[in-house]
């Protein structure tokens, strides 16, 4: 029995971490989806497994393989799951699903189940997907069929089998024989079947926990059935995908020893992975609040232990510096400081110094010389004066 926590809905998206343990499974589906009379005849599959064993996994990881994205067009993927608030019933909502994911507008899938009367929406609409799919090579998975609430139980009386027994075949009727033709003597309506052409080479690959209802849906030979898996390193591996570091696993027992917790269920072992590696990530988060948390006590001891700084000290630290005290000691620190000057650098600076000096003592010299003139130079005499 499925709770309302239970629900989920899947997609064609592989999972982001690798897949481990699925390559023999991978083969015998492939070879089942490839057994068939002719290219054109239709096909459908089932796989069975109990929650968590990797069916999902398995129809992704084939859904998406090149050589088959190049060999069926189009590709849809439809969940199946249910939830119990959802509107509508199971078998119209089904059928949305599939139109929506082969590109049908939602007006007019919406007008299509608007329609009256009402007991010809199903029909309609099954008759619009047979339309979509008419001469196509088509791959659809319907992933996660279940059988409902009243499935039977070990301690269900005879009676009460028969009742839920009944009730599971006339609830599931429309799901029955997918592969089943469209006759003259049938209805619009009735059959999921009617709406997926045959002919052309279709597949529907089903999912499911329940096999009555897979063997319903496919028949008793086109069921594979998917089992815990029983390596050690493969279920480590799902594990180690989500951990990092010395947590993962490494020795042979650890990995034993981990199969057995998770009873081969890599949903199981995703989860476990999962829970570890958030308590390795808060464990790292705590430990680096306490080490911050300690060096910022150890600051705060080590500065109570330095003694108080008086009023005075500190008034004196924020008294602004004077500009004949900060030439003062600017020129202090030149005398403490000299700048130290290379030796060839020092000569040159000498010559240039003594070059300097010598064409000073020129200049004032000639400065005097212009201002007294020698007394013994002879002055010329005035314009118009006689020889004796």
């Amino acid at each position: 029995m499925d709770s309302p926590g239970s629900y989920r809905r899947s997609s064609r998206i592989l999972p982001v971490t690798p897949v481990h343990g699925f390559d023999t499974e991978l083969i015998s589906l492939e070879k089942i989806v490839q057994q068939r009379q002719s290219s054109d005849q239709f096909k459908a599959v089932a796989i069975v497994g109990k929650r968590g064993v990797g069916k999902t996994t398995l129809c992704q990881v084939l859904f998406n393989k090149p050589e088959v994205k190049a060999d069926f067009l189009p590709r849809i993927w439809v969940c199946m799951s249910w939830k119990p608030t959802e509107p509508g019933d199971r078998k119209t909502t089904t059928v949305k699903r599939m139109l929506t994911c082969l590109g049908v507008d939602d007006q007019i899938i919406q007008s299509i189940s608007d329609s009256e009367p009402k007991a010809d929406r199903l029909r309609r609409l099954l008759y619009a997907l047979h339309l979509q799919l008419t001469g196509k090579k088509y791959l659809i998975v319907l992933d996660d069929a279940i059988e409902g609430d009243d499935a039977i139980k070990e301690g269900d009386d005879a009676d009460k089998k028969k009742k839920k027994a009944d009730a599971f075949k006339e609830r599931n009727k429309w799901l029955a024989d997918l592969d089943s033709p469209i006759t003259e003597k049938e209805k619009w309506g009735e059959c999921l079947a009617f709406g997926l052409p045959k002919g052309h080479g279709g597949t529907v690959i089903v999912t499911s926990r329940d096999e009555k209802l897979a063997k319903v849906m496919v028949g008793e030979k086109n069921l594979l059935h998917l089992l815990p898996l029983l390596d050690p390193k493969s279920c480590a591996s799902i594990f180690n995908d989500h951990i990092k570091g010395e947590q993962k696993l490494k020795e042979d027992l650890e990995k034993k020893e981990f199969l057995k917790k998770c009873a081969g269920l890599p949903i199981a072992a995703t989860m476990m992975g999962k829970i570890k590696s958030d308590e390795l990530a808060k464990a790292a988060e705590k430990a680096a609040n306490e080490a911050a948390e300690k060096a910022a006590k150890e600051a705060a001891e080590k500065a109570a232990k330095e003694p108080a700084k008086t009023m005075e000290q500190l008034h004196t630290e924020s008294k602004p510096i004077q500009p004949d005290e900060a030439a003062k000691s600017s020129k202090d620190d030149k005398e403490i400081k000299p700048e130290e000057v290379p030796a060839g650098e020092k000569h040159i600076q000498q010559q240039e110094k003594d070059a300097r000096s010598s064409i000073g003592s020129k200049d004032d010299e000639q400065i005097i010389s212009e201002e007294h003139p020698a007394e013994s130079e002879p002055r010329p005499q005035q314009e118009g004066a006689t020889h004796n």
